[in-house]
Parts: C-alpha cells; structure tokens; sequence
C-alpha cells in the first residue's frame, strides 16, 4: 500500500465517521431546567430527551435496546454487563456528583494520544519504509491511574487526577536478525483537570535515548564508527483537549524541556483529532477508530512528522481500549537517537492502553 493510498483511505474514514456522529449528543452541562446528554441516547429515537431528574434505571445507549417511545419500559437482555452506576442512565446533574478521594481509580481524566507515537502504551506497529526496509517499532510500558479527587465516573470523570507513566520504546531491524536499533525510555508523572467536555494536562517527563548494542558491534563489524547521541530531555509539558461530541475530541500540547542533553533543545509541540467511541463494545464486533497527530520539533527548526491511524477497537467496561489497524507515518524520526534522519513509513500496528 502505498502512501496516496494510505491517506485515501484515512480521509474517506473520517468521512464515513463523520456521518456516524452525526446524530451523537453534544455533551454539554445542563442546570435543572436543561437536559442530561451525559451517556443517554435511544437508538430508534435520537431526539428524545430525558429530564435530568430521572431516575428509572436503562441500559446504557452503547448495547442494541429497543423501544417505541422514550417513556416505555426497555427490555433486560442476558448480554448487558454490569456497569458504574455513575457511567448509567440513573445519573445525576454533575452539580450533584459527590467528589471523593479515590486511590487508583478506573480510568484516566487525560487519555493517552492515539495516534502519539511517543506516548506510554503497549504496542507494536511492522513498518516498512523505502531506505530502512522492514522494522519492529514496540512501546513497552503504559500509564496507570494513581489519585484521583473528583468523581467516580468511568466514561466521563471529573476532577483533579495524578497519573504514573514509564515506557520503552524500541526499534527492531527484522532484516538484520531482528537486531536492537535504537531504543528511548521515558517515564513522568501527568497531573489532569478536566470534565466530560474538556481536560487540561501537566506534569514532568524525562527521556533518553540509546543506540542499540546490536547496531553499534555490526556498524564496528563494517568498519564505521558509530556516533551516538547522547539525546535527554527533562520536560514540563501543558495540553488541552476539548470533545466536540462523545466520540470526536481535539489537543493541542506545549513540551519544554528545561534540561537539555546533546542536540536537545527547549521547544517540541504536538497537536491532532481523535475519533473513537469512548462506550463498551458490544460483544465482540467492535467499533472504528481513525486518529491524526502532528509534532513539531525546534532541534529541526519546527519541521516534525505526521501520524495517521485508522482501523478497528475494542473497549472494555474499565475503559482499557485495545486497537488493531494501520499507521502512516512521515518524517523526523520518532526515534531521538536518529533525529537527523526522515521516515516515511507504513505498517500495521497494535495497541493497548490501560
């Protein structure tokens, strides 16, 4: 597949998602006068509106109910799992939510970038790329919830949250025996704010970036000296993300780097759209997902990369989310140890977020 072809198919899932959510709620805050668009919606009626004050217990909208009118009684069948009560259509106004103090809560307030190649995450994605050939590039590690103030909401939490994040991200050369390329460690600690329409992020991460042994004893075999870089970064970093429906969100992230290694320098961006739906699979078919991200990184003078993923996901009633489908990637490498270098690759990946 090559790249037209790739981004082809990327803009015409976007399209086709589009029109999927076309009929979603917008969330939004509502007093006692308005309406709760938090989790309800009834598939053979999407204009119904439910009063906030109800208290008549449905399943959730992401399973396959039916009724007549939104006043009847909709049927219990064996397959629905049991859910939060607070992520239930028995829910109140988020003014009446009691916060509390929980340890390791369920979900994250700020997930992870889907399509952030950098991000904390298990996965794997076979790329191939024109001048590299074929290469392994895996994310071993991921992002665990640690305190939460705030509500106990799975979908859409509220509050002030402290996360734990650390990961290895690791290049395999599958035509040189599978050796270790090039591998970047990366842990910090992600303190969120946010609510169901739209979250805030900082917090401190550090990362270093190593040449594998594998590459430095074959580039040694062949005669070259090889030249690491002694790439690190201590950095703060500050993000917005904002949903304009359930499923549709967008970021924008500022990373600045007050200790700097080799080549390093203060100022890396990053920005993108997400769509993917944030409710259980139903049973084992499955849900779409297309992802977008952009970084821009000051050691190149702000010249970055592109990410494009879209394909196929299953989300757990505990909101881990398992993604299979392909990727698109194009230009600074995502590796630090070969910063100097463009890639423009295409693979299949996997992914796996806590």
């Amino acid at each position: 597949m090559n790249r037209n072809i790739f981004l082809g198919f990327f803009l015409f899932t976007f399209l086709v998602s589009s029109l999927l959510c076309a009929d979603e709620p917008v969330l939004q805050y509502g007093n006692e006068n308005q309406w709760n668009h938090n989790n309800i919606l009834f598939p053979n009626n999407r204009t119904a509106k439910i009063p906030v004050q109800t208290t008549k217990t449905i399943p959730p909208f992401w399973f396959d109910s039916h009724s007549e009118s939104p006043t009847s009684e909709l049927p219990t069948t064996s397959y629905i799992p049991s859910v939060p009560v607070s992520d239930s259509v028995t829910m109140q106004t988020w003014k009446n939510q009691a916060w509390t103090l929980q340890l390791f809560p369920s979900s994250l307030i700020y997930p992870s970038y889907l399509a952030g190649v950098n991000e904390s995450r298990m996965g794997g994605v076979w790329n191939y790329d024109d001048d590299l050939h074929w290469m392994w590039d895996i994310t071993l590690g991921g992002r665990i919830p640690a305190i939460r103030y705030g509500s106990r909401s799975t979908l859409f939490p509220e509050g002030f949250q402290l996360d734990l994040e650390g990961s290895a991200h690791i290049r395999l050369d599958l035509e040189n025996q599978m050796d270790m390329d090039a591998q970047d460690f990366r842990f910090g600690f992600p303190i969120s704010y946010g609510n169901k329409i739209w979250q805030v992020r900082t917090g401190y991460y550090h990362v270093s970036s190593h040449m594998g042994d594998e590459r430095i004893l074959r580039l040694q075999n062949q005669g070259i000296d090889p030249q690491r870089l002694n790439y690190v970064r201590e950095s703060l970093i500050l993000g917005f993300s904002y949903r304009l429906r359930p499923s549709v969100k967008l970021y924008a992230e500022a990373d600045y780097a007050y200790w700097l290694g080799e080549r390093t320098r203060p100022w890396h961006f990053q920005f993108g759209a997400e769509w993917s739906s944030l409710y259980p699979t139903n049973e084992f078919w499955g849900k779409p997902f297309a992802a977008v991200n952009i970084g821009l990184l000051q050691e190149r003078q702000y010249d970055g990369n592109i990410t494009i993923q879209a394909g196929w996901q299953w989300r757990s009633a505990h909101n881990q989310l398992f993604r299979l489908g392909i990727q698109y990637f194009g230009g600074v490498s995502e590796q630090y140890e070969h910063l100097a270098k463009r890639e423009h690759k295409i693979g299949i990946g996997v992914w796996y977020d806590f």
